[in-house]
């Protein structure tokens, strides 16, 4: 069992149950419960007990406590065993915490206490005297001994089962993290990307050089950024808000007053808070791909950013723009949302504006 444990920790650092967890724990429960009946009635033991007081005990047959007392008791502590070790000591004390003294101590004492309860209810529904109840290390022994034995097997099957999981979702992060990279590097020489940037920049070198040379400070700091994080899965928030204001310039520059960006920013001293990279420039170059807009008609966009979560919403034209975009697409993002931090991008649409709000990931130190 040990075994198991040493695998997965390597693998995965968080423990969840899914549905097929819970088929194959109702599936064990219903095989427990048929193989201790089984046992029951073949290995009955018919002792007879007789006392100097002239007292006898004998039970011809499986008193009926024993099916309907003692093994559901027995199925309860094992799965009671088993989710406690799972979903509690080793996530917390032997993943996260590195407690193995207190690890131990704990998995000792659990499997101990639930497996003495299950020595005694067996003791009591086969009617044996309490004169015959074993003296107390004995029955210590006994109920690690149950516990061992009837969890260990569950506990094992689910924690490999666990292992095998995570290492298929960490194959699809690492694939999804390679496409990622291989696209944001297409972006970062994107020609046609590139050739609107030297067209813009052309026309302002002639007759607006003070501007020319803001235009060109904004690029080469998106650039920058691009080449920075091309290699990183996050970034920080206050590493995509400054990219995402140098993106703001360009795009208000190239177009004028067709598209306006306005953003709120959630004053937050700390530095714990995380974006995918890129999900800031992915959902604004969203909205230039997606609306072709005029001076009698712009595109206003807002970005709020809340403690918890960022909110983008842009009004629409009835007039699709057929400009390719450079980046991961909105798509890529719930996929990498979902990939690593386990959570989604809320969508939302109507005929006047288009919605979309995504997490602020706050990590540790030590998730980092």
């Amino acid at each position: 069992m040990l075994f198991y444990f040493i695998i997965f920790i390597n693998g995965v650092l968080t423990i969840k149950l899914n549905k097929t967890d819970y088929l194959f724990i109702g599936i064990y429960a219903v095989i427990f419960c048929l193989l201790n009946i089984y046992d029951y009635v073949v290995n009955y033991d018919i002792t007879k007990y007789i006392f100097s007081d002239g007292r006898t005990i004998q039970n011809i047959s499986p008193p009926l406590k024993g099916y309907i007392i003692a093994i559901p008791v027995e199925l309860a502590a094992t799965f009671i065993v088993v989710f406690l070790f799972f979903l509690w000591i080793i996530p917390k004390f032997l993943i996260k915490k590195k407690n193995y003294f207190l690890f131990f101590t704990l998995a000792i004492f659990i499997a101990t206490t639930f497996g003495v309860i299950v020595f005694t209810t067996w003791h009591w529904s086969e009617n044996k005297p309490w004169e015959t109840y074993p003296k107390l290390f004995t029955v210590l022994l006994n109920g690690l001994g149950l516990s061992a034995e009837n969890a260990g097997l569950p506990l094992g099957i689910l924690l490999a089962k666990k292992y095998y999981e995570s290492q298929l979702h960490i194959v699809q992060i690492q694939k999804q993290q390679q496409e990622s990279e291989l696209k944001l590097l297409q972006a970062q020489l994107n020609p046609h990307f590139l050739f609107n940037n030297l067209n813009t920049l052309d026309a302002l070198i002639e007759d607006r050089s003070k501007k020319a040379k803001q235009y060109i400070q904004n690029l080469s700091s998106l650039y920058r950024y691009l080449i920075e994080s091309k290699d990183e899965e996050i970034v920080s928030l206050e590493k995509e808000i400054e990219m995402i204001r140098h993106y703001f310039y360009l795009i208000e520059t190239r177009f004028g007053n067709t598209y306006r960006f306005n953003i709120s920013e959630y004053i937050d001293t700390s530095n714990n808070k995380y974006l995918p990279t890129g999900a800031l420039q992915i959902l604004v170059e969203n909205v230039v791909k997606h609306n072709k807009t005029t001076n009698e008609n712009p595109i206003v966009t807002s970005i709020d950013v809340k403690k918890e979560e960022i909110t983008i919403i842009n009004t629409k034209t009835n007039t699709i723009n057929n400009e390719v975009s450079f980046g991961t697409g909105l798509q890529n993002l719930k996929e990498r949302y979902l990939l690593i931090f386990d959570k989604t991008i809320d969508i939302k649409e109507s005929e006047e504006e288009f919605k979309v709000t995504i997490p602020i990931i706050t990590l540790t130190k030590y998730d980092r």
